[in-house]
């Protein structure tokens, strides 16, 4: 009896698992891009204002996939995928070139 119950137990674990990583990679990379520009912001490479274009770039983006989520019952499909990957890419040399640009904001690292 408590084999059954921990085998079950270790399958809903599992089965979870698999649902959460599904999502995973789209979600993790979207927290990475405004770490990203969180952090640019920090060093002073990004301004307010190029922070918060590139902020709402992601927000957009993060509306679009919800919008995709909920057209096919929370899942993205294999094309939905393809095209929020693909704005990801063009969000992530938006990002790279106001970054590297001679723009500069304000430094509000703490050194010291």
């Amino acid at each position: 009896m408590k084999k059954t119950i921990l085998t079950l137990g270790l399958a809903a674990l599992t089965l979870g698992g698999v649902a959460a990583s599904a999502e995973g990679p789209v979600n993790a990379r979207q927290l990475n891009q405004e770490r990203r520009i969180d952090a640019g912001k920090r060093s002073g490479k990004l301004t307010h204002a190029e922070a918060a274009r590139l902020k709402s770039q992601q927000a957009a983006i993060k509306r679009e996939e919800d919008r995709m989520r909920a057209r096919h019952g929370g899942k993205l499909t294999a094309q939905d995928k393809r095209i929020i990957h693909a704005r990801q890419e063009q969000a992530n040399r938006a990002i790279l070139q106001q970054k590297q640009d001679s723009q500069r904001g304000r430094n509000h690292l703490k050194i010291g």
